[in-house]
């Protein structure tokens, strides 16, 4: 069986482990990265084609290079010598149980992860029919924390055992409704049936239902099951595994590393360096270099052909002994994760001034061009007339978008681990423009010490550790990244309506930490991967005149929402993914996940404009 998906989807959402459908209806499960890249038949492979290369990245996720995902390629004419013909990606059928929809079968069977065809039902049931009854895949999967997944174990739940010894013949039977309660399974045993009830429901301990009642007085377990590197691929684990419809958004969280290109040196010297990281230039350079040979610019030149024109001697050798030196640092993997908001950092001060990169061009804006009010809250804008964003899928989470440790992300794609020379990620590129607002530092501390924020920021607090443990992407969990991402939401929603963008194709990038050294920007930028929004649309809208409009305009949309006063006032409950938002819905400040850095969690109107009842806890009110 065969699919068609897009190259960027690859990374997120559909990357290694991720569930999809094919278009005949076929559940996959996506295989690890050691079975990708497989030399295809009739065709030579050249990886140096999909390499790609970010220093900030590849320095803080410890890889030595990242890869575009295959292309799929037809050869064109049997006189040629193709190279990378017919790459795909391989991907697993999961679930690995069907069932039977003949009305008088339901008959549950399991099959391979290798099977390449729709399975028919063999039930003498089906003898006299003139066609095959075709089988369909069950519904349902079971997850657990730690990442692994698994078939929902059938067996184990009819007979109400954890290591059941019959071998009879299973069915699926609805027998109409709306909830779990009206699915049974059967054994042909004899055994007494079991519905579906309370299977993806969490005790108040934490626990899984189908961890402690699957049989009384014994846990069920995850058995760390990995079937996207195999059938016998897994790992100790013993976390309570859970219930879940494979097509449930917490069945997978891509854990997506971006970075926007920063200039590592001036601009001849990074030019050069550019030419040298691609890798039909730099593969022959290494290799000199490999062998201890003088490199001169005379040389690099001579294999760069027409893109050395324009390059001083002195860039080009510059270029060369930081190339030397990147060589030399290849293999070290010492040293703890800067964390998000440091990593951020070097962005956050470059977006603040003037740049002319061919792949960062910033541009400022005399902050007395806006109109006066602003000046009560707006301390800087810049107009990002291009930027390169790189993105990188380093692992995968189940259950909560909580994201697993560096390490373990990057050890769950692979079934064996490699040497640091070896080691690579699935990665692409997407160019696009924006727009950077940062507040003023001194309203903001003003407006963070009042003890009304205090206690509606504790209130969140608190909510979120009990769901997800306060985890966040960005930073800890405080006032300023609460309404300064709240903002970033009603501004896309707002240029979406001005602009005619569609809401997937802007995305927020948060630069929020307290002092010493405190940022407060946030950047709404178009990358989406294609045409959209790289035309200068964005761009314009920052552009004094246009974008006071916009501001008044998103600002005064958080003080009114379809939904209120139920959305306002929502209480100590929360709502929203994980109940981690409180002023915050479908019909004022959500959007799709693929714009939001936080998995639409963190969110509350109230902290821009505040409550009916206590206003001065807004930052606009």
């Amino acid at each position: 069986m065969e699919g068609a998906i897009r190259r960027s989807q690859l990374i997120a959402p559909f990357g290694v482990g991720s569930m999809s459908v094919l278009a005949n209806g076929t559940s996959v499960i996506g295989a690890g990265l050691d079975h990708w890249f497989a030399k295809p038949e009739h065709s030579d492979l050249d990886l140096s084609e999909f390499e790609l290369s970010e220093w900030r990245l590849q320095q803080r996720l410890k890889v030595s290079k990242f890869r575009l995902p295959p292309d799929f390629r037809v050869r064109e004419s049997s006189g040629t010598h193709p190279v990378n013909v017919g790459l795909t990606v391989p991907f697993l059928r999961f679930p690995t149980w069907s069932f039977c929809p003949f009305s008088g079968c339901k008959r549950l069977t399991q099959h391979p992860l290798s099977l390449q065809e729709k399975p028919a039902c063999d039930a003498q049931v089906h003898a006299n029919q003139k066609y095959e009854s075709l089988m369909v895949q069950v519904s349902f999967v079971a997850i657990c924390e730690n990442g692994h997944i698994t078939d929902f174990p059938w067996r184990e739940w009819v007979h109400r055992d954890v290591g059941p010894t019959c071998r009879g013949e299973l069915k699926l039977i609805s027998t109409g409704g709306g909830t779990l309660e009206g699915q049974r399974v059967e054994c042909d045993c004899g055994v007494k049936p079991r519905t579906l009830r309370d299977v993806t429901m969490v005790n108040p301990d934490g626990s899984s239902r189908l961890t402690s009642n699957l049989q009384p007085g014994e846990q069920f377990p995850c058995q760390g099951l990995m079937p996207w590197h195999g059938a016998h691929s897994s790992q100790a684990c013993g976390a309570p595994i859970r219930a879940s419809l494979r097509g449930a958004s917490n069945v997978y969280f891509a854990q997506v590393a971006s970075s926007i290109y920063l200039p590592q040196h001036t601009t001849g010297v990074q030019d050069a360096l550019d030419v040298l990281h691609q890798p039909t230039v730099g593969s022959v350079v290494s290799a000199l270099l490999d062998v201890g040979q003088e490199v001169t610019p005379e040389m690099v030149r001579k294999y760069a052909g027409p893109q050395s024109a324009g390059m001083s001697d002195d860039d080009i050798r510059a270029a060369l002994r930081e190339l030397e030196r990147e060589k030399a640092a290849e293999g070290h993997t010492d040293g703890a994760d800067i964390g998000e908001q440091e990593f951020r950092r070097p962005e956050f001060q470059m977006l603040r001034a003037k740049s002319s990169n061919e792949s960062l061009r910033i541009s400022t804006v005399d902050r007395d061009a806006y109109d006066d009010d602003l000046d009560e809250w707006l301390d800087r804008v810049t107009l990002v007339d291009r930027l390169r964003e790189t993105r990188v899928l380093w692992g995968f989470s189940r259950v909560y978008p909580r994201p697993p440790t560096r390490e373990a992300g990057k050890a769950m794609l692979r079934a064996k681990p490699v040497d640091y020379s070896d080691q690579w990620l699935p990665a692409y590129e997407v160019y696009g423009e924006g727009i950077y607002l940062e507040f003023d530092a001194e309203k903001l501390a003003e407006w963070e010490s009042r003890p009304s924020v205090a206690r509606r920021v504790a209130k969140l607090v608190q909510q979120s550790t009990a769901a997800v443990r306060g985890d966040t992407r960005t930073g800890p969990l405080t006032a300023r990244m609460i309404m300064i991402h709240t903002f970033a939401h009603l501004l896309v929603n707002q240029l979406v309506f001005e602009c005619g963008y569609s809401s997937a194709a802007l995305r927020e990038r948060l630069f929020v930490s307290q002092a010493p050294d405190a940022m407060a920007g946030l950047l709404v930028y178009t990358a989406s991967g294609d045409s959209e929004g790289t035309m200068g649309g964005l761009v314009r809208m920052g552009e004094p005149g246009r974008l006071e409009p916009v501001l008044r305009a998103a600002r005064e949309n958080a003080a009114w929402c379809a939904s209120d006063p139920v959305c306002m006032d929502v209480g100590d409950s929360g709502q929203g993914p994980e109940s981690c938002n409180l002023a915050a819905c479908h019909s004022c400040a959500l959007l799709p996940e693929t714009a939001c850095e936080e998995f639409n969690r963190f969110l509350d109107r109230a902290m821009l404009v505040g409550t009916m009842s206590d206003p001065k806890v807004g930052f606009f009110s």
